[in-house]
């Protein structure tokens, strides 16, 4: 036997498949317009000098400080929450790799052995002869294909390639993220460093005062009182520092958590609380669309559900798939070579959905309802990187004056010590003026380093909520070069 021409058949698939393909029962995707939600200029810093320029992407190298510099390049390779998440970035393309394959031909073969046998007395409809031993060998191929009728196979692929690319932005924003938290560790910890620095000379100082004050007491010159007090001052700086210790080592172990090393790793080195950068720009609202990797990663989130929502609603119609099978058997191993040992099979198969329960209109309400909430959340959070600009500019300029303020007032306090200390030696002023300007003088100090610190940490949140930092760092391929699009007027 043989196969003969089928060319009735063939022609039917041919015109099939050339009416099934490209059809869609919804339009392309549409990116939504959030142009409401934009504005055209900061209201902190409406200066032409801030919007004229976009902020630096490595920032952190503004600090000026190598050690800080590596311990972010380290971050970048050793931490634990970055490697989930490029393993994230990995999984979503497998998945995409999955929903691509539904829309190619699945082809599989097939290799069988049987063996029968039938007792002296046995009746049996396949072996009409009783106490009969048969084999049986099979070898062939099995061919399935669904058309592409109303594109829904497309839609998904288009949901699982802004899956990808949702993973991606979000491997960046947590780049973004990280850099900022071990910075802002970093500088705590020389803020905290500092301080204890600045309670260790004050400590020095009034030892000098306690031992004078007990020089004078022996001497008849003074009261046990102001004995006392010099020892109540000392040791009350004096505690300060094991509560300043104990935070130090607190912060350079969240240091070590964040670089994916275990308490005895070996991280501090000597270094001085860097100087606060300049802001050197903040470009444009709009361009945190493009910056902020969280709202790119809510642009893919709302182009999946999007997507998703028409392949629901394909589910409405019809699929057609053509399936086939090509089998050679025979009793003998040597028979499956024989090309007249053959049958096959090749059909279309039409499902048309009747009647489900109202499970395809729940189904394409979920979609909708889901993709709705991926449009809010994607405004949400623009609102949100708005005002965490707004707020971190806002807290960077008062952080610089209270800075300003505080300097002037350290320098007030420590000429106080000093005119204090010579005015008592002149006998013009008790020593408990003398003491009093200590004190003073700690708590200035300490005050100014404090503001120090919350400027630097203002100016870390503030390129946080600029976004960036990711373009250079990225440590994971991106799945193409195609970028999200939002209408947002300028």
């Amino acid at each position: 036997m043989t196969i003969h021409s089928q060319k009735p058949l063939l022609s039917f698939y041919l015109a099939l498949l050339l009416c099934g393909q490209g059809c869609a029962v919804a339009p392309d995707y549409s990116p939504p317009d959030l142009s409401p939600f934009m504005q055209n200029s900061w209201q902190t810093a409406k200066n032409d000098r801030y919007t004229a320029k976009q902020p630096d992407s490595r920032w952190w190298n503004q600090f000026n400080d190598p050690h800080l510099t590596a311990l972010i390049d380290q971050l970048f390779s050793s931490n634990l929450a970055l490697k989930a998440s490029r393993e994230r970035v990995a999984e979503a393309m497998a998945r995409q790799g999955i929903v691509s394959a539904d829309k190619q031909l699945q082809l599989a073969a097939a290799l069988g052995y049987t063996r029968a046998e039938t007792g002296d007395e046995a009746v049996s409809m396949q072996m009409n002869v009783p106490g009969k031993t048969m084999d049986f060998f099979s070898a062939g191929v099995v061919a399935g294909w669904e058309l592409e009728l109303w594109g829904r196979t497309a839609r998904l692929i288009e949901a699982a390639e802004a899956d990808v690319r949702s993973a991606y932005s979000d491997h960046q924003a947590m780049l973004v993220s990280l850099a900022a938290e071990i910075t802002l560790a970093y500088v705590e910890m020389r803020s905290l460093e500092a301080r204890a620095a600045i309670i260790s000379e004050n400590i020095g100082l009034q030892q000098k005062s306690l031992h004078l004050a007990r020089d004078l007491y022996q001497a008849g010159s003074t009261a046990g009182l102001t004995v006392a007090r010099s020892e109540r001052l000392l040791e009350s700086t004096r505690a300060r520092l094991p509560e300043l210790e104990r935070a130090i080592i607190k912060t350079g172990n969240r240091i070590k958590v964040l670089l994916g090393k275990p308490p005895g790793y070996e991280i501090n080195q000597p270094g001085k609380m860097p100087d606060v950068p300049p802001i050197l720009g903040l470009g444009l609202p709009a361009d945190l669309l493009t910056r902020r990797a969280d709202i790119r990663q809510g642009l893919y989130r709302y182009q999946a559900a999007v997507a998703r929502t028409a392949a629901a609603e394909a589910e409405r119609y019809p699929t057609l798939t053509l399936s086939g099978t090509l089998t050679i058997s025979s009793d003998t191993l040597g028979g499956v070579f024989d090309p007249d040992a053959f049958f096959y099979t090749l059909g279309p198969s039409l499902q048309v959905p009747v009647f489900s329960g109202g499970r395809i209109e729940s189904n394409i309400a979920v979609r909708a309802s889901q993709t709705e909430q991926a449009r809010f959340a994607l405004e949400q959070s623009i609102i949100e990187a708005l005002a965490e600009v707004e707020s971190s500019t806002h807290g960077v300029v008062s952080s610089l004056q209270q800075v300003e303020r505080l300097k002037t007032a350290a320098n007030a306090a420590k000429r106080s010590v000093t005119m204090s200390a010579t005015l008592y030696r002149s006998g013009l002023v008790d020593f408990f003026q003398v003491l009093d300007n200590q004190q003073q003088l700690v708590a200035s100090q300490e005050a100014l380093e404090i503001a120090r610190h919350q400027a630097l940490a203002d100016v870390i949140q503030l390129y946080r909520a600029l976004g960036g930092g990711w373009e250079q760092t990225t440590t994971v391929n991106p799945p193409d070069n195609s970028a999200p699009s939002a209408h947002a007027q300028q």
